[in-house]
């Protein structure tokens, strides 16, 4: 298998940025798939694309996505009260949720700008502990399997979301790596300048899309990676960036975990949020909740 990851910049601003896992015999398609989307990015026209090809010598982890939540938000006070939520459910003060989503929206490079990877912060201080600021920290080697994107871009079309699938998918696939490295919690705002969408993730409350996080036509954007003190910072960059890593849909991670032939011994698990137990019963894989009803569970 081979890592394919593209970063597209203009006067190194970034513009966009993808990856894929990939059979050798997929490498040129991919490629050209790669290209097509740097050059017609809404954040702009890129002067330089780098695309990287690297073979995976090592185990590839399997992973089952994050349990997905859509909050319908109305507006954008709403978002923020339900990302401060959701953020201080993980025992992370309010105070630095605050700080988290106002940074974010500044933007978390220096000058204002948005960042190409990664913040990382401690979720009791608030304190940001990335070594590099300009760059942060890049979540790498990671795909979703052909099987779990058609079921979940499936699914995303019961609810109306079907043009947001591409970018869900890649949301939610790099979410659900985090999360299964010892993350707390994970915010992310999106930097595109028509998606005003941002979520929340962690294993403890699975993904949590919430829309109007972010005001309309603003390119500023980034994630915060949450992380405990006792975190041994080193090995935890070290497979944020080199660990392979394909994301399984949950029913299909049920049927391969019983399978040593599909997959290898390095699987994660992860829990089910406590309020996913409705989507359990009705039988649903992607729960929709409105903001008073996402209230009532969590506060």
């Amino acid at each position: 298998m081979y890592s394919l990851r593209m970063r597209a910049t203009a006067s190194e601003r970034h513009i966009s940025g993808a990856e894929r896992i990939v059979q050798l015999k997929d490498v040129q398609s991919v490629v050209k798939e790669l290209a097509d989307r740097a050059v017609s990015h809404e954040n702009g026209m890129p002067n330089s694309i780098k695309i990287t090809l690297e073979e995976i010598t090592g185990d590839i982890q399997y992973i089952p996505a994050l349990p997905l939540t859509s909050i319908t938000t109305r507006n954008h006070e709403e978002a923020v009260k339900i990302t401060t939520l959701a953020l201080t459910h993980h025992a992370i003060p309010q105070q630095i949720a605050h700080h988290a989503i106002d940074l974010i929206q500044e933007g978390g490079a220096p000058g204002g700008r948005s960042m190409r990877g990664a913040m990382v912060m401690n979720y009791e201080s608030g304190l940001r502990i990335e070594p590099d600021r300009e760059r942060g920290v890049r979540a790498t080697r990671m795909d979703m399997s052909q099987e779990a994107g058609e079921e979940l871009k499936k699914n995303l079309s019961a609810i109306q979301l079907s043009d947001r699938a591409p970018m869900i998918k890649e949301a939610l696939t790099l979410a659900s790596k985090v999360a299964s490295l010892g993350t707390i919690a994970e915010i992310c705002i999106s930097d595109n300048l028509s998606n005003h969408t941002g979520y929340v993730a962690s294993e403890k409350i699975g993904f949590l899309r919430i829309p109007h996080l972010k005001e309309k036509q603003v390119s500023i954007g980034g994630r915060i990676f949450f992380v405990p003190t006792t975190i041994n910072l080193e090995e935890y960059i070290l497979n944020l960036q080199q660990q392979g890593c394909r994301v399984l849909y949950r029913e299909a991670y049920s049927r391969s975990s019983q399978s040593r032939h599909t997959v290898p011994m390095s699987i994660k698990s992860t829990h089910t949020p406590f309020f996913f137990q409705f989507y359990l019963k009705i039988s649903q894989q992607i729960l929709v909740l409105n903001t008073d009803d996402f209230l009532s569970l969590i506060e």
